[in-house]
């Protein structure tokens, strides 16, 4: 007489190896399960926190504004395409600049002055700036009594914020004695659109020397005066060492913050950094084309991968014109753009055949070993939507009938976790290290932050070196009820049977068997199950 089976770990499910040499913990089914504490448990339900109104249609993206302050609800920002948000690096950031891509075209602007009322921001611009184009018109005013100089004059825009565009790239040359005053006409008026210009700023370069700052005033006058007034020196171009501020292509995705003050993003095949703490400036000089379409980018550290559709590439380097990019020799085109997410030690994303990571930890399919490639294909890769929570990379799927979930330890992939949970789009809160959800009419919902919801454990098989009959169970555990099920050599013997203690309980006879598996569901703890042959045989 003895135990027939014993199952006292609780970990992930495993669904491509044979159920027979699962490792111990390891199940063919683990659904809602947090493992943090060691035993059988639900994870809490993911609670509606707020309710987005003002919106028609389902949003799919969420981004948090009030970043320095936790907060459930304020300030959700929401759009029904995918974009992607990144805020200044400013050590000095008091409106909490915000950028974002994807949405109404072209990469945009925003921070606390555009707020409003929800639904946020009632405001934003474009992020970059445009420069003037209209060549200036140049006369003597006043005639000065020194030699002879000549000056080059430009001009730029600039936003209420202090971003400046690049110089006009037509300039204007004049010759007259030194210390005259010289008349500018013809400038260019601000352009259409939304790009919150209100000044205009005015350089020279007199003999050759750089631009200086001689004239600042609103954007909409179209004259001005230089009365030999000079200031700062031109930042944004004009000259060989200095590539000019230009703004982002209009389709260029994927914002992120990068490291040194740059930020990164794509277009198609290429990949660009912004000018040091100045994220509406794109330089041509900045971007660098790969042979594959870029499809989603993540960073950790200071290496900045790009998930393609043919090899992944790693971009590194310290400065804005020093980033230079090697490829990874791992053929896992990248399915889905908004699957790509950081982890603390590497990235992660979708392929055709699995869930992939580069990092730390080498680089490989995580879920070669889990699942066959029709179950992961089964959850149509091309739908996820990543998420890092903790250790965990928590992907949400749409298969065409239902929207669920799935988790995978990142520091040890050892199985995977079945969630019940969807999502449409999804924020990772730092101040409050929260994963938010948006779900199903627009919900905002907070994951694992309910009551405990009821979980599942379908455990490995497990095989008695002789065909038996078990007579006996027990289910150790904290909180009741649970529901028990057995298979012996893969037939159902007792279906979802309600245990209420820790007392053991018959099972039924009348057949033997070397092959038996069972199934817990409830919310737990539970720490231990056993089967056993006889009553007297259970711990």
């Amino acid at each position: 007489m003895s135990v027939i089976l014993r199952l006292q770990q609780f970990l992930a499910a495993n669904g491509n190896l044979n159920p027979k040499l699962l490792a111990d913990g390891i199940g063919v089914d683990a659904r809602d399960i947090d493992t943090s504490q060691g035993d059988f448990r639900g994870l809490r339900g993911a609670i509606t926190v707020h309710t987005l109104t003002g919106y028609g249609l389902q949003q799919t993206s969420i981004y948090r504004m009030g970043r320095d302050a936790p907060s459930d609800t304020a300030y959700w920002l929401a759009f029904d395409v995918d974009a992607d948000f990144a805020r200044s690096m400013l050590a000095n950031d008091p409106l909490e600049r915000t950028y974002y891509t994807g949405v109404a075209g072209r990469p945009r602007y925003t921070d606390t002055t555009f707020l409003g009322t929800a639904p946020y921001p009632t405001g934003s611009v474009e992020l970059g700036i445009p420069a003037p184009i209209s060549t200036i018109v140049l006369a003597l005013d006043v005639a000065g009594e020194a030699p002879n100089e000549t000056r080059v004059y430009t001009d730029t825009f600039v936003r209420a914020n202090g971003d400046e565009s690049a110089p006009n790239t037509g300039a204007s040359t004049i010759t007259v004695a030194g210390g005259s005053t010289v008349d500018l006409t013809g400038l260019t008026a601000p352009p259409g659109g939304s790009h919150g210009i209100t000044l205009r700023r005015i350089y020279v370069s007199t003999g050759g020397g750089p631009f200086q700052q001689c004239v600042e005033q609103a954007s909409g006058i179209t004259g001005a005066a230089d009365t030999g007034v000079r200031g700062p020196v031109l930042s944004t171009g004009g000259a060989t060492n200095k590539p000019a501020w230009l703004p982002p292509p209009d389709s260029m995705a994927g914002i992120t913050e990068l490291w040194s003050g740059m930020h990164g993003a794509f277009d198609d095949k290429s990949y660009m950094t912004s000018v040091p703490f100045k994220p509406h400036a794109w330089p041509v000089e900045y971007r660098r084309a790969i042979p594959d379409t870029i499809v989603g980018t993540a960073k950790w550290g200071q290496q900045w991968l790009l998930a393609t559709t043919g090899l992944p590439r790693v971009v590194t380097g310290t400065t804005p014109g020093g980033m230079a990019d090697a490829p990874i020799y791992f053929r896992q085109a990248c399915r889905s753009k908004r699957s790509v997410r950081s982890v603390a030690h590497g990235v992660c994303w979708a392929s055709n055949n699995g869930l992939c990571y580069h990092g730390q930890r080498g680089t490989f399919v995580m879920t070669e070993r889990l699942l066959t490639k029709a179950q992961w294909r089964a959850l149509n890769p091309a739908s996820i939507i990543g998420a890092n929570w903790g250790s965990w990379y928590v992907g949400f799927y749409d298969n065409g009938t239902t929207r669920q979930g799935f988790m995978i330890d990142t520091e040890k992939p050892d199985g995977i976790i079945w969630l019940n949970q969807g999502a449409s789009g999804v924020f990772e809160d730092s101040v409050s290290e929260t994963l938010f959800l948006v779900d199903t009419g627009n919900v905002i919902r907070k994951f694992d932050a309910g009551l405990v919801d009821s979980a599942t454990f379908r455990s490995r098989v497990f095989r008695h070196p002789m065909a038996t009959n078990p007579g006996a169970a027990r289910i150790i555990g904290t909180t009741y009820p649970v529901t028990f099920s057995l298979w012996a050599d893969g037939v159902l013997m007792v279906d979802a049977r309600t245990i209420t203690s820790d007392e053991g309980f018959r099972l039924p006879g009348g057949y033997v068997a070397e092959e038996f598996q069972v199934q817990v569901v409830g919310a737990g703890p539970l720490e231990a199950v056993f089967v056993a042959e006889e009553m007297a045989d259970l711990p």
